[in-house]
């Protein structure tokens, strides 16, 4: 915040301003000190002025007020977290509902803060100030510490409230110092006597505190010159929730000397604290604020490569994704070099939404992070702030894997998407691939198939190789009943199933890898690069490869040579390649180029496989007019179904081949088709009570657009042209969806709505907004003109939206009416018409006013001694009681003690002397001693001479004595 200084104070006020600012306790004091150590003079002000850093801010008239101050984490007063504040002349800081709305109320209500008020303020000491004259000035400087930053003032507040109110581990986040420094009464050009005072205001984003500090012998504004202006000293949330200083209701003079005050919480003269929050509550500015302090600028390189699949069906399939909750529709994906992304789709499949993580054990604290910075505060520049640290996903870009495939008597089908069959014996390197990142190595075991010559898949071994990981290896075992052992890193996994339900998929984390296991199925997912899918089925493993689009061009192996080039998949390891569409003959011999000789990754084989073994081709199968042809029509033409039943005998598996085999090719497909498209504004403004018209397209054809819920506001016909017409400010989150005819396919868009209600279209500030309640509705703010103020601009000002003067009428549209008779001013600031200079030399005698009265000296009589008495006395110097009056209640009882002395026989006993004490109490003038007395011999010089009489205030009011009644009995202490 950056506030102008006008007309600054003269030289000599700066320099009084240092000379009566003593320096802050030590560092190992946990209370503030006072002015002379060992006694309670008052406490020291905080450094203030230019030398401890300070602004100044002043201006020359009556009435002024600060620019605006915005903690970043607001500030907690009552049950609200406040945006704003300001401070103005007369002694207050107050937080405006909006930042229009701008008063500096000079006079206080005379009942004191209640839960009437309207005004949010926290005020040291509200009075009539008047900076018009060359005299006084303020001190300002603001503190933020969200970062554990070190300040000496701020640490010396935190001890203070430490202490003082017994709070524990208090660390402030924000604080504001205000020091007034030597402040003129209204009106300056007569008044002689200033105040000097200082205001900390501290918050740890969940409570907060207010600090009250008056310089020793600094507050000297002359009682009698405050005619109707009773100052106040407290607090008010201006909802209800508010706190009146101790000095609220004593006696006026001493109101105007809270400096000389002994605070009974503090136990501090001239300090005052106070707690401003009602209760404690999370601050998710803070939280966030501080989290995205320890964020990098920008994300790290290889973040801009991560997509989210545009359908929950992608997502699905594409097995580097992998479901976090049952029943919730969310994705993920983890990588060890880039970071991993998690997406979450509606109920039409559609993607909402799309974030980083760092790894799987941090998603439940990305999500907590997102809700602190977008979803729990109604500032949408947090979330904007979020989003620079973790820019929202979305399915631009993405690519899924390209998928490869093995099933039954092995067919397989390329990472272009070549079919053949091949019946190897032995372990085979099924791919092998590299990119500048990681490696992967895949390879499997083959069996003979019962008494077949034919071979199928009964183990299959992978390892994954990266530069931020150890290498990971897994392998796919099958044993009987179609169950498949599964180890990584040569130890046992051991699925547990999730609950009772043993159709629940299970999930096993580790670094590097995750993989599922659901019925017959265990999959593998390394480092959200490469995806693995074994299933058992007719005691045969089936395998499904998923290859990330960075391993392109760098594949060898049984999945051949990936390109997109169909026509060159069956290379050899010598770099030569054999045609597409080459005998059954040639492909096997392809095929067992790639058989490894050496030691794989499953190790040595324990069963023996014969010297030479050549498999039976299908055209041979076709041939033997021998076999049973009749198995084969549920095939429907299938080849490789065919294959099967032929080879084996078994429908069964030939069958089980075909579906398989149909699963993989629709996963494919699946994997490979895009919602429709949506293009159009993803900001919509629009002014209340006014149509905007936005039109939105796709690329796809034959689409039809809609609204996923209603509102009366909107209006979205198919072709995609949307009205909005808002008519009242009521929360709302717009979802157009994007569907084709089939209504398979959809997608979302959910563009920012910025309404604008301020009173003139002109007063809209579209880019600074808050989010209207639980929604992605957000509210434009408003710059008012010098005439409107309020949220919207919507109230115009009038001369009385502050209080005049107590007593004089206020016209709406005028002003205030004439000051009271005998005063003088403009009727919001009225002053008497006494001229103090003609006595500037006089002063009171001393002890002239009896019982606590105020002594001045009156410019009206001739510079004579004037008493301010107590409301109980009649007389000129506060001698005689006679009046009506209300006396001060104390929660806690004082002990009273009078001293009497009194001649008794030597034997006279108990019950003598207290008869005697009875009988002279009855007959002084206070007879409301007789009430809980309560009498005791104490020592004494004079044996039977002196006795104590103790009572405890606690009579009803009317019996109660006045603290201030003269008695004509010597006193050990004074009367309340």
């Amino acid at each position: 915040m950056k506030a102008e200084t006008s007309e600054k104070s003269t030289t000599s006020q700066k320099a009084d301003c240092g000379g009566s600012t003593a320096s802050l306790p030590s560092t190992t004091s946990q209370t503030l000190t006072t002015s002379t150590p060992g006694t309670s003079t008052g406490v020291l002000l905080f450094p203030y002025g230019p030398s401890a850093g300070d602004r100044e801010f002043v201006r020359r008239t009556v009435d002024f007020t600060s620019p605006l101050f915005k903690p970043q984490i607001g500030f907690p007063l009552g049950s609200l977290l406040w945006d704003s504040l300001y401070f103005t002349d007369n002694g207050q800081i107050i937080f405006p509902k909006s930042d229009y709305q701008i008063f500096s109320y000079p006079n206080p209500p005379l009942r004191g803060f209640s839960d009437w008020d309207s005004v949010a303020m926290v005020a040291p000491f509200w009075d009539d100030a008047d900076f018009s004259s060359s005299r006084g000035t303020i001190f300002y400087q603001e503190y933020e510490t969200l970062y554990d930053d070190y300040n000496t003032l701020v640490q010396k507040v935190e001890s203070s409230i430490n202490t003082l109110t017994k709070t524990r581990n208090y660390k402030a986040r924000w604080a504001l110092k205000i020091t007034w420094v030597h402040v003129p009464a209204y009106p300056a050009q007569v008044t002689i006597g200033t105040n000097t005072y200082q205001a900390i205001l501290s918050t740890d984003g969940s409570r907060s505190y207010a600090l009250f500090l008056y310089q020793s012998g600094g507050m000297q504004w002359t009682v009698t010159g405050r005619p109707g202006n009773p100052v106040l000293m407290g607090f008010s949330s201006g909802d209800g929730y508010f706190k009146n200083s101790q000095l609220t209701f004593h006696p006026v003079w001493e109101k105007y000397r809270p400096d000389q005050f002994l605070d009974s919480n503090s136990g501090l003269r001239g300090l005052q604290i106070y707690k401003l929050h009602r209760e404690e509550k999370p601050n998710y500015r803070l939280r966030c604020l501080q989290w995205l302090k320890r964020q990098p600028q920008w994300p790290s390189w290889g973040w801009n490569q991560i997509s989210c699949p545009c359908s929950w069906n992608q997502g699905v399939l594409d097995l580097r994704f992998q479901s976090i909750s049952r029943g919730s529709r969310q994705l993920c994906s983890f990588s060890s070099w880039r970071g991993g992304v998690c997406c979450r789709y509606g109920p039409w499949g559609e993607l909402l939404q799309g974030w980083r993580v760092q790894s799987p054990w941090q998603l439940d604290q990305e999500l907590e992070l997102q809700n602190w910075c977008c979803h729990f505060n109604s500032n949408p520049s947090f979330c904007a702030l979020y989003q620079l640290r973790r820019p929202p996903v979305s399915c631009a870009g993405y690519q899924p894997s390209s998928l490869a495939w093995m099933v039954g008597d092995p067919h397989i089908t390329t990472l272009d998407g070549v079919n053949y069959t091949f019946n190897g014996l032995g372990d085979f390197l099924l791919v092998r691939t590299q990119d500048r990142n990681s490696s992967f190595l895949l390879q499997g075991r083959t069996a003979q198939t019962r008494s077949a010559n034919a071979t199928n898949f009964i183990g299959f071994a992978a390892e994954y190789r990266s530069s931020s990981l150890h290498p990971i290896t897994v392998q796919w075992l099958l044993k009987p009943n179609n169950t498949i052992h599964v180890q990584l890193n040569n130890q046992t996994i051991a699925f547990e199933t999730n609950g009772e339900d043993t159709k629940d998929q299970e999930i096993f984390n580790s670094s590097g890898v995750i993989m599922t296991h659901h019925g017959s199925t265990v999959s593998a997912s390394f480092d959200g690069a490469v995806a693995i899918s074994v299933l058992a089925i007719s005691n045969i493993l089936h395998i499904s490869c998923s290859l990330s689009k960075g391993y392109q061009n760098h594949t060898e192996g049984l999945m051949g040579f990936w390109n997109g080039n169909p026509d060159d998949d069956f290379r050899m390891p010598n770099g030569s390649t054999i045609p597409k569409r080459s005998s059954e003959e040639m492909l096997f011999h392809y095929g067992m180029t790639w058989k490894i000789n050496g030691t794989s990754l499953f190790g040595k084989r324990d069963d023996h496989l014969p010297s030479s073994f050549t498999p039976v081709f299908l055209s041979q199968l076709l041939r033997n007019t021998s076999l049973n042809k009749n198995l084969t029509s549920s095939c429907h033409g299938d080849d490789q179904c065919i294959f099967d039943v032929l080879a084996t005998g078994s429908e069964k598996l030939g069958n089980d081949t075909r579906a398989i085999f149909r699963i993989y090719q629709q996963m494919n497909t699946t994997l490979n088709r895009y919602p429709p498209s949506i293009k159009g504004p993803d900001v919509i403004k629009a002014y209340m009570g006014q149509t905007t018209v936005v039109n939105y397209t796709s690329d796809t054809k034959d689409i039809t657009f809609t609204l996923r819920e209603n509102c009366t506001d909107f209006k979205l016909f198919e072709n995609g042209t949307l009205l909005w017409t808002p008519k009242l400010l009521e929360p709302f989150t717009l979802e157009i969806l994007a569907s084709s005819d089939q209504g398979s396919l959809s997608s979302v868009l959910k563009p920012r709505t910025v309404v604008c209600e301020c009173k003139a279209e002109s007063q809209c500030l579209y880019n600074q907004t808050s989010w209207v309640n639980n929604s992605s509705l957000e509210a434009a703010d408003c710059k008012c003109d010098g005439n409107t103020f309020g949220r919207y601009c919507n109230y115009s000002k009038d001369p009385c939206d502050e209080q005049c003067f107590p007593n004089v009428t206020c016209i709406s549209g005028k002003g205030c009416e004439a000051c009271p008779p005998h005063l003088t001013g403009d009727g919001r600031h009225c002053a008497s018409l006494e001229k103090p200079f003609l006595c500037q030399n006089k002063s009171c005698p001393e002890d002239y006013c009896y019982n606590n009265g105020f002594c001045s000296v009156s410019h009206t009589l001739g510079c004579q001694p004037v008493c301010t008495c107590p409301s109980a006395f009649t007389d000129a110097r506060c001698f005689l009681a006679g009046n009506n009056f209300t006396p001060t209640v104390h929660q806690e009882l004082p002990l009273r003690i009078i001293q009497l002395s009194l001649t008794e026989d030597e034997n006279a006993s108990q019950a003598d002397v207290n008869a005697s004490v009875a009988y002279r109490l009855k007959n002084l003038e206070l007879w409301a001693f007789l009430w809980n007395r309560q009498v005791d011999q104490t020592e004494c010089e004079h044996a039977g001479n002196l006795l104590a009489m103790q009572w405890l205030q606690g009579l009803p009011p009317g019996l109660q004595p006045p603290g201030w009644l003269h008695l004509r009995v010597p006193l050990q202490s004074g009367l309340l």
